[in-house]
């Protein structure tokens, strides 16, 4: 190993970004994320009373996550509300990423707004099984607009997104994230913090090479103590549309590789169907082969929260 591999092994390790020395600890000089660290401060927030008051009507809170990106994290994070709220739940769907949001789409209320009352913004209501939904997409003003911010932005408005939403009392709140462990993960799992994740849900495609990058967001997850509920391995083959035989499409079992190397569960494998990849979730997925593994594995979380 390099030394430059060292150094940087060793600010992960010693990484304090859940603690009162983020920012000022020696392993932070030239860190990239010094400054988020350092402004978020170690003095009390005095925002976070009505943040813990919002997030205590909600039970459960499950985090989806990927360290990849253009896994299915989105699509997946549709699925399971829309599952959950099949079964009777109230839940709510956060979408914080930021720069790429796609959940309006995949709930099919591109062209409904934020409304803004006197008890903050009220989230909009999915036609798909009354899901409660509010993501930086439905503040646009076209779905084309480009989102270019730098971190401190994104930071802001993830808190906003927090502290202002009228969400009401919920069973389940499923967050989406963007790929990777950056400032929207940093901030969300922060906020969180007194009220607690229930757990993250990981995504990977079965290639090795998607091990190597989702194991990094494993780590994330068990340097902030945030519960890892289970491992998804999507995309994990093909079914096909004549025979719903499902065939290897990408070889590796990345899912069962990092179940057993960080004796975490695997949730399940969700195979490709192009039924579903061309009609989007809005549109009769629930005769599709993807919907009986998405319901075993929303069985399997529920047993764990």
């Amino acid at each position: 190993m390099s030394a430059a591999a060292r150094d940087l092994e060793d600010m992960v390790e010693e990484c304090p970004a859940d603690s009162n020395e983020a920012g000022w600890a020696g392993v932070c000089q030239g860190c990239p994320g010094k400054e988020l660290c350092l402004s978020q401060g170690s003095q009390p927030d005095p925002e976070q009373q009505v943040i813990d008051t919002r997030l205590g009507a909600i039970r459960h809170k499950v985090l989806v996550l990927s360290g990849k990106g253009g896994v299915g994290k989105s699509t997946m994070a549709v699925l399971l509300a829309q599952i959950l709220a099949g079964e009777g739940q109230r839940v709510g769907l956060l979408d914080v990423d930021v720069c790429g949001p796609s959940i309006p789409h995949l709930l099919g209320v591109e062209d409904q707004p934020v409304l803004d009352s006197q008890w903050g913004w009220q989230p909009v209501v999915s036609p798909l099984g009354k899901i409660k939904t509010l993501s930086v997409g439905s503040l646009l003003s076209s779905q084309s607009q480009a989102v270019v911010w730098k971190g401190p932005r994104k930071t802001a408005l993830i808190r906003r997104m927090i502290k202002d939403t009228l969400w009401g009392r919920l069973d389940t709140l499923v967050v989406d994230t963007p790929p990777g462990t950056s400032d929207e993960h940093l901030t969300i799992v922060r906020l969180l913090a007194t009220t607690r994740p229930s757990g993250a849900v990981i995504l990977t495609s079965p290639q090795r090479l998607a091990a190597g990058v989702v194991s990094r967001e494993i780590r994330f997850c068990q340097k902030m103590n945030v519960p890892v509920l289970g491992i998804i391995e999507n995309m994990s083959g093909f079914c096909c549309p004549c025979c719903s035989e499902v065939s290897e499409v990408f070889p590796g079992g990345a899912g069962a590789h990092l179940a057993e190397k960080y004796r975490v569960p695997l949730l399940g494998a969700v195979p490709l169907d192009l039924g579903l990849a061309e009609a989007g979730v809005s549109c009769g997925w629930r005769d599709s082969p993807v919907a009986q593994a998405v319901r075993d594995m929303v069985a399997k979380i529920k047993e764990k929260l």
